[in-house]
């Protein structure tokens, strides 16, 4: 009683602090500098839960940087202003000596994970602080059950699915405790049940334990709409907050941060103009090397001409592993994969399928746009002349800095609108979007899958927005442990 009278007359005292506060990085090559923020002003009370919503290149993931004091370090950006915690200035102190007032789950979990254990990448912060071992455990075991960390605590982070290391870095973000939890896009790449825990758990900390909860968001989703959350956009260089959902909802249309509940972003289906599938599985099996825990085996599935099929499911359930059989980077244990009737080898696959990555960073790696771009376009039939045609069209289709913007300093919802322009030029059969719409407003998500299956190519689309893919004319499968349950639009196999 005596803890919870303290957070109730502790509530309504300013926690964050945001004063006048401008932000501009240096100029680089290919990005010309400019102001990302301009005299922003916010304030988060102890026990209060804000949504930010805001576009990519909007500064989403640098504001949440520099509210935990991580920016602007190293980037030699400019700032002006104050960022307060609890009245002190973030930026008096390192950000390491605030790991215990404020911390962060970044929204590419892999930028995070710096250990081969799960047990140690949770317990790394306190052991940092020295705390006891048995005080580290108790902390892990709680928090272990309270985010549904069910996997071996001796299992490599990185083999997690996206979802799973996510809530890996939550169950370490709660052993930490902090007052101040900055989630960026956190809700992303969670499943359907794990999505509804985590945003009880929030609500949870914040009413019982005077928590001050940021989560940063690139498209507004149905359980924001809580009396208990507030929310506010992050827009030309301001946050402005929102009375309630229902009277913003105009405003967050325009934005592509809304989308109307009888649009369908995939919109309508080409004509192929081909009689086979483009691709079947025969019994297909496979077990990760090392992980007996968990196999795939799929008795039959086809992806027909022109379709959009939807890949739905719990974290880890074996998806991702399902894509990456599909276009040749994993090769079964048993089973074959036909292309157009004939048996297909990795090669052919690789070749006639292509996999967006749901980590953008995983296919990314030259100096800059126009080079990631040209790559796939050295052996093709164009002349140098329609070469750059196309490369410049795709710069301007997909909205990106320019031919000279160097990949690694674009924002992430840049990279993964780079990824959709470099596979509209590669004109494969089968697209394979993994979390596709990760980081991606709707505009962004509706123009990229559209570009995609303009020529007739199958879509093979996971993702736990099931929202955003309501047309009748998608067939969705449900994924479990390794198996295909249920199919919805389309013949059941």
């Amino acid at each position: 009683m005596a803890i919870l009278k303290f957070m109730k007359d502790s509530r309504d005292t300013p926690l964050l602090q945001i004063e006048n506060y401008s932000f501009t990085y240096p100029s680089y090559p290919g990005l010309p500098s400019s102001p990302l923020f301009q005299e922003m002003n916010f304030t988060l009370n102890r026990g209060e839960f804000w949504v930010i919503l805001g576009n990519p290149e909007c500064g989403k993931s640098t504001l949440s940087r520099c509210l935990t004091g991580l920016y602007p370090g190293f980037t030699r950006a400019e700032t002006e202003g104050r960022i307060l915690l609890d009245g002190e200035n973030i930026t008096d102190r390192s950000a390491c000596d605030w790991i215990e007032r404020v911390g962060i789950v970044l929204q590419g979990p892999d930028e995070q994970i710096v250990s081969s254990r799960c047990d140690d990448e949770t317990a790394f912060a306190l052991e940092s602080l020295g705390l006891p071992p048995a005080e580290i455990r108790s902390r892990m075991e709680r928090a272990f059950r309270r985010f549904s960390v069910t996997w071996p605590a001796n299992r490599d982070p990185l083999s997690l699915s996206g979802g799973e290391k996510k809530r890996l870095l939550l169950a370490g973000l709660a052993m930490q405790d902090p007052d101040l939890w900055i989630l960026d896009e956190t809700l992303d790449e969670l499943d359907r049940d794990s999505r509804s825990a985590l945003l009880v758990e929030l609500l949870r900390l914040t009413a019982e334990e005077g928590k001050g909860i940021l989560l940063f968001a690139s498209k507004y989703s149905d359980v924001f709409a809580s009396p208990e959350i507030r929310m506010a956009i992050l827009d030309k260089g301001r946050l402005l907050p929102l009375e309630s959902p229902e009277d913003s909802h105009g405003l967050l249309k325009s934005r592509g941060l809304m989308t109307e509940e009888d649009l369908s972003v995939l919109g309508t289906l080409p004509e192929s103009g081909h009689s086979r599938n483009f691709l079947e599985l025969e019994d297909l099996r496979y077990t990760y090397p090392g992980n007996p825990d968990f196999s795939l085996r799929i008795q039959s599935f086809s992806i027909p001409p022109g379709s959009v099929t939807l890949l739905s499911g719990p974290n880890g359930c074996g998806k991702s592993t399902l894509a990456r059989l599909l276009c040749g980077i994993l090769e079964p244990d048993a089973g074959h994969i036909l292309v157009e009737g004939k048996r297909a080898d990795r090669s052919l696959l690789n070749r006639y399928c292509g996999y967006l990555f749901q980590n953008p960073d995983y296919q990314l790696f030259l100096p800059t746009v126009a080079d990631e771009l040209a790559l796939g376009l050295k052996h093709s039939r164009y002349s140098r002349q329609e070469k750059l045609d196309m490369i410049d069209r795709g710069v301007s289709l997909f909205r990106l800095p320019g031919r000279d913007a160097p990949p690694s300093l674009m924002s992430y919802g840049a990279r993964k609108r780079l990824q959709g322009a470099i596979y509209s030029l590669l004109e494969k059969r089968v697209y394979i979007l993994d979390e596709a719409d990760v980081g991606l407003n709707f505009t962004d998500y509706e123009l990229l899958t559209g570009e995609l299956k303009k020529r007739g190519a199958a879509l093979v689309i996971i993702s736990h927005n099931r929202e955003l893919h309501s047309d009748e004319h998608v067939r969705i499968y449900q994924m479990a442990e390794g198996r295909l349950l249920s199919v919805s639009g389309g013949a059941a196999e």
